[in-house]
């Protein structure tokens, strides 16, 4: 009985190795043959933060606006902020001698392993952002009545 338990744990182990090998894998491919050595996701996350950024701020800036969302606002863009700073760092470092933007498979590799493991500290983040998105959205449409 042990041992029928214990292949059925193994079992499970070498398909959460395998998922993750090929998350890993596939990731990796894709970094290599960017053009921005960003995968399209993260560039659309960073396009998106750059965006909420100039309209909280925007939203802060206008006297109109009531208090709490001005606070939202300011969240939103603290928010954002954190978003884009948790991208950078998933950017591949150049070398030091002038190797330019050539991505090398190594270099792609190790990305995208951070990335993977970064995967869910962006996804929180980005969480946070659709919920004051969603709060600024609600007092938009409650000041216009």
């Amino acid at each position: 009985m042990a041992e029928g338990l214990a292949a059925i744990g193994l079992a499970g182990n070498i398909v959460q190795f395998v998922s993750f090998a090929f998350v890993l894998v596939s990731k990796a491919k894709e970094l290599h043959h960017s053009a921005s050595g960003a995968l399209e996701e993260n560039v659309d996350l960073t396009i998106i933060s750059r965006d909420i950024r100039f309209l909280s701020s925007n939203i802060a800036v206008t006297g109109g606006s009531s208090q709490q969302l001005s606070a939202i606002a300011h969240r939103c863009d603290t928010v954002a902020e954190e978003l884009q700073l948790a991208i950078a760092q998933l950017l591949p470092k150049q070398h030091a001698l002038g190797s330019g933007n050539v991505s090398t498979k190594w270099r792609s590799f190790r990305t995208a392993l951070k990335c993977v493991w970064k995967k869910a500290d962006i996804e929180e983040m980005k969480r946070r952002l659709e919920s004051l998105r969603d709060q600024v959205t609600m007092h938009m449409v409650s000041d216009t009545r």
